[in-house]
């Protein structure tokens, strides 16, 4: 592929990566157009519309209320799907760097509904194939940049059929009122905000322990690549609602610790 062509990417640590893997010639030195917003929790509906970057500044602001994203952080990432389109309109070449994640693969959908119709030079490197072991690599970020261009050798072309199909998968996703959406057997599935509340309570106990503990077990444990803020704001609801005891500043997990009740404080007999 050209040098001329744009990569597209997801996620901070995977554009640094990127980054580095150009740096060090492993990959031709190319523009990046890295995307930060994570599709594989909260709803999706209102992307595409007027309302869409406010839709997911409230919802992030409702895991983070000491320090809320602002709308304006959104609005950049709604920015980057124009740019994308009018990339691909003025001919110019597209690589994305694609994961098999429920966010990743969302993001792409969402990626080739922004497309034109026509015919475009649109490349995919699919760093792992779906249904690949949780642990084992399946984004970017989870290789070393010296393997990047391996990685690249396996760029494929991507048709305007698939494209289509991709879109009409897009508008679908997005169409289905769920919180937490899973990468399973090459299919997105939907699940409520609750879904992964038994993982976390998985990783309590009787005892007092770090409250980040708890998170950082459930993350290394989950399936997908959920963040440590949605599973801190799911611990928060759990001990909202008396299902584990918080001990510390609600807000802070850093400052806290957790535990599972005993059957008499859970009202148990």
């Amino acid at each position: 592929m050209a040098n001329e062509a744009i990569h597209l990417v997801l996620g901070d640590v995977a554009a640094g990566v990127l980054g580095e893997a150009m740096a060090g010639g492993a990959v031709p030195a190319a523009p990046v157009l890295r995307f930060r917003d994570i599709y594989c929790v909260g709803a999706l509906g209102a992307l595409g519309s007027a309302d869409g970057a406010a839709s997911r500044a409230r919802y992030w602001a409702q895991l983070l209320p000491e320090a809320p994203p602002a709308v304006a952080e959104f609005d950049a990432e709604e920015a980057r799907y124009g740019q994308v389109s009018e990339a691909a309109e003025a001919g110019v070449p597209l690589l994305l760097w694609l994961g098999a994640h429920s966010s990743a693969q969302l993001w792409w959908r969402r990626l080739a509904s922004v497309l034109p119709a026509a015919a475009v030079d649109v490349r995919v490197v699919e760093v792992a194939e779906p249904g690949t072991d949780p642990r084992r690599r399946r984004t970017p970020s989870q290789f070393a940049p010296r393997a990047f261009g391996r990685l690249l050798a396996r760029a494929r072309r991507v048709e305007a059929a698939e494209l289509a199909q991709l879109a009409a998968a897009w508008r679908g996703d997005a169409a289905v009122e769920s919180g937490v959406r899973r990468w399973v057997d090459g299919r997105i599935s939907h699940h409520g905000d609750d879904f992964y509340d038994g993982l976390l309570l998985a990783q309590c106990d009787g005892d007092w322990q770090p409250a980040e503990q708890a998170i950082g077990s459930a993350q290394w444990e989950c399936d997908e690549f959920i963040g440590d803020v949605f599973f801190s704001w799911r611990l928060r609801c759990l001990a909202q609602a008396g299902r584990v005891l918080w001990r510390g500043p609600l807000g802070k997990p850093a400052q806290a610790e957790v535990r599972l009740p005993a059957l008499a404080e859970s009202g148990v007999h």
